[in-house]
This record gives structure tokens, sequence and C-alpha cells, in this order.
């Protein structure tokens, strides 16, 4: 109950998406996503709150109010609605600390592939640009409301973007050397690529004595031909 009620207090305060709910409890219940975990918590806190409506007390009401405002909750809607209330009116809201980026983050995917297709790679890394106030943001909600079992909302992105990058092109994450480097900002989906240089490198046997190493150009005309190197400019016919 004190993650529900948590939870609760985060939603009372500020509109959040189920990324940015759930991503407050990201150490528990691992192995599951950041919006099935916020999912999860959203829809027990309606159970909850449908009890306390259906026995008739007013708490409840508020608290399926709040879901639905600040939590989206079709769930809290329908509660709502078959108990008798008024069913509220659709308000276009955006989640107070990623402004609605992680509803987009499959586009985002996309415009990343559509720039790394001019180059050859076989494993990337993702890093992630946010500007500083949402960063800020970020460090004063979980300040405020203490949460200590949260993930932070650059390596969500991250984590995210690389999963998607894997499924849809069959790359592989590095992270000691990767061919490419992604670098996006949700915010302004601006794309860096930063490629790591291929080396080539290679050996060969000098097998005869004769045949030169080295380009040896005339001195006098500096390999444009003249009278001295028969117009070859070279210093040695074998050169």
């Amino acid at each position: 109950m004190i993650v529900l009620d948590t939870a609760f207090e985060m939603l009372e305060k500020h509109a959040l998406c189920d990324n940015c709910l759930g991503r407050q409890f990201a150490l528990l219940a691992r192995g599951v996503e950041n919006d099935e975990r916020g999912k999860a918590l959203k829809l027990g806190l309606t159970m909850q709150a449908n009890a306390l409506n259906l026995d008739k007390k007013k708490e409840g009401l508020r608290k399926l109010k709040v879901l639905v405002s600040n939590g989206f909750s079709i769930e809290a809607g329908t509660a709502l609605c078959q108990s008798g209330k008024r069913c509220p009116k659709h308000k276009v809201q955006v989640c107070f600390l990623c402004d609605g980026k992680f509803q987009i983050l499959d586009a985002l995917a996309q415009k990343v592939l559509e720039e790394a297709a001019y180059y050859e790679y076989t494993t990337f890394l993702v890093g992630i640009e946010l500007p500083m106030t949402v960063e800020e943001r970020e460090d004063e909600f979980k300040a405020a409301l203490n949460v200590v079992y949260g993930e932070s909302i650059r390596h969500e992105f991250g984590r995210l973007l690389g999963k998607l990058l894997e499924e849809q092109k069959g790359k592989t994450v590095d992270f000691r050397k990767p061919d490419l480097t992604i670098i996006l900002n949700p915010w302004t989906e601006n794309i860096t690529l930063q490629v790591n240089p291929l080396f080539v490198a290679g050996r060969y046997c000098k097998l005869v004595r004769d045949i030169p190493q080295s380009k040896w150009f005339c001195h006098s005309c500096r390999g444009k031909g003249c009278e001295k190197c028969g117009g070859t400019g070279k210093l040695y016919p074998e050169s």
C-alpha cells in the first residue's frame, strides 16, 4: 500500500504518463518495463478508488478524478461513468516530466534509422541529450517526493531507443567500442552521428632487391619530367 500511496501522491501533484510514473519505481519488480509498471500502478489505484466510491466515500470520487485528469486513466473514467457520475470530458494533458516525448519514441527511432542508413555499421551505442530544464525538473520532482527506487529519464530514453533500434535494424549495442554512436535530443529531435574511424592494416614481402618500396622523383623537376630524367619524372626507371 505504501507504493500505491506514493504513486497517488505523485499523480495528485503532477500529470504523469505511464513511463514517468513507472520509472519512479524502476528498481521494484525487475523484468517489467516502466510503462507496464505505470499502468499497473494506475490500475491498482483505480480499483482502490472505485471500491471507496462504491462505498459512498468522497475520497474515492476524488481519487478517480485525479486519476482521470493527471493519470490519463481510461479505466478511472469508465469507473466514474458506471457509478452514475458525470463522465469526465477528455482534456489534453501533457506529462509533467517528459512533455509526452515517450509517446513519440517510435517515430524518433525511425528518424534515427533514416539518418544512420548512409553508414555501414554492425554495432552502435545511443547517447541522450536533454535540456537542462528537463533534468532540473526531474531532480526537483525526485527530491520533493523522496524517490529512492527510480531510474533517470536520460537512462530510460537511451535504453528504450537502443532496444527499438536493435529490434528494427538487427544491430547490436556495444558499450565499449561501437562502430556508430547515436546522440539524440528527444526535445529538439536533433540527431548527431559519431562514426568510429576504420583502420586498415596490411603487410607485404619484398622478394626482389631492385624494386624500390618508395617513389623516387627526379630532384630537378620534382616529378614533372625534364631532360635529366628523360621526361619520366623519376630518379630511377623502376621508381
